[in-house]
């Protein structure tokens, strides 16, 4: 569909204006040129998405000329750098060039529709054709690569979609003088002009792919810490991951902005990493019923668990929500015995998750409960336990679902998850909760 639409794109554009302008196709090989080795030396973002430094050499073409030619020249950049690749699918290789030609033509439309002319000819700013040109490249762009990452992954749509698009929506709107400002340099210093921004360019494209990959190398080493914890308790292995899956979820039908659920997932991630510290071993290690002493050492591993995050500069914004993820809604948890709205928002979501994952865990003496059962222990404990409206705006939300979508770790659990486990009564909602407090939550 998508190289179909593409194709027939250029066709009608050139059937309706043939005719090509020697003057003004010269900037637009040239950006498109740019283009082409911008997307040859693409890089990896993350799953099966890519990033390259397209938009702005594109959009400058698209100003520079915006007719017929320009899509046709971007198609055989595109193309270029597909077809240079090796191990690629055919197939892929064809809805990237009709994909990105596509997106183009889009921008092209809008920028002439709104009244845009070519910057060889109208040097002054264009705000809103050049604005809104560039967002309908963004737009057309990346729904078409989140719609076959979201086919080939198993994935919804929007949530590809905002997990690889939202956050560099800032980015996307500084770009739009710089594309202007390129296409001004062109009109000034001619060929001269566009190797000067190819170089600046590849000097961006090599600091944000050093940037992406220290991210990726800093996630990594924070799961390895995660994992060396759990390794010390036999029944916590995976326990942090699906917490932080699951607080990623919560926050994303609470509503919150990418960056912020991005910071309550690491948080939730780190949450137990504090059991690492010596003082719980002996009791991480016991099988049966823990003794009023030892609860009271256990409740100490969020203090620890912010001891070592605090060690990471980088961490400081997440703290708050490592050591109140205890924190009971009515003020009865710890350590500080905060309650209601004084509670970090990123603490209260985490202790959903942890909980969560408490009573979708199969346990010694139960197996997991079902959707409905975890449904009816939140509105139990919705007031006391939790954050009442988070409550509310989760079990309505149509991401509740995918906390029980299942995961290959559900075999495993908190030490915590379990140590409270004699005291318990015997249906199995009342054997997640005391009276005043579902104390499962690891």
């Amino acid at each position: 569909m998508v190289i179909t639409a593409a194709v027939a794109a250029v066709v009608l554009l050139a059937l309706r204006e043939p005719r090509i302008n020697p003057l003004l196709i010269g900037g637009a090989a040239s950006f498109a040129l740019l283009g082409a080795f911008a997307s040859y030396f693409g890089y990896r973002l993350q799953g099966t998405a890519n990033a390259a430094a397209t938009l702005a050499p594109f959009l400058v073409a698209v100003f520079l000329y915006p007719a017929w030619p320009t899509v046709a020249l971007v198609a055989l950049a595109v193309g270029f750098a597909e077809f240079s690749k090796k191990k690629q699918p055919w197939i892929k290789r064809l809805f990237n060039v009709a994909q990105q030609s596509l997106a183009v033509f889009a921008a092209l439309m809008t920028f002439r529709y709104l009244g845009g002319t070519s910057l060889q000819i109208k040097g002054e700013m264009q705000p809103i054709p050049e604005a809104s040109a560039t967002l309908v490249l963004l737009i057309v762009n990346s729904l078409l690569v989140a719609a076959v990452i979201a086919i080939s992954e198993k994935k919804g749509l929007l949530a590809v979609w905002r997990g690889n698009v939202m956050s560099s929506l800032l980015n996307y709107a500084v770009s739009i003088p710089w594309v202007h400002a390129f296409a001004l340099v062109y009109r000034e210093f001619s060929y001269i002009g566009v190797l000067f921004i190819g170089y600046l360019l590849f000097g961006l494209r090599q600091l944000n792919h050093a940037t992406i990959q220290l991210r990726k190398y800093n996630s990594e080493l924070l799961e390895l810490l995660v994992q060396t914890v759990e390794m010390r308790d036999p029944y916590t292995s995976g326990h942090s991951q699906r917490v932080s899956k699951y607080a990623r979820i919560i926050a994303r039908a609470v509503g919150l902005p990418s960056r912020q659920i991005d910071r309550i997932a690491i948080a939730a991630l780190l949450h137990d990493v504090g059991k690492i510290h010596e003082i719980f071993e002996p009791i991480l290690k016991k099988p049966g019923k823990l003794s009023p002493e030892e609860r009271a050492i256990m409740e100490l591993h969020p203090l620890k668990s912010v001891e070592l995050a605090a060690k990471v500069s980088e961490l400081e914004d997440v703290i708050p929500a490592i050591r109140h993820h205890h924190e009971n809604w009515d003020g009865t948890g710890y350590p500080d015995r905060l309650s209601g709205d004084a509670i970090p928002l990123g603490a209260r979501i985490i202790m959903f998750a942890d909980t969560i994952d408490a009573m979708t865990t199969d346990r010694p003496y139960r197996k997991a409960l079902s959707e409905v059962e975890v449904r009816a222990e939140l509105l139990r404990m919705r007031g006391r336990q939790f954050d009442p409206n988070v409550c509310d705006t989760l079990i309505a939300s149509p991401l509740y679902p995918l906390l029980f979508a299942g995961d290959d770790t559900k075999g495993t659990k908190s030490i915590t998850q379990i140590f409270d486990f004699g005291r318990r009564r015997k249906t199995p909602v009342e054997l997640l909760a005391k009276p005043e407090t579902s104390s499962l939550a690891s």
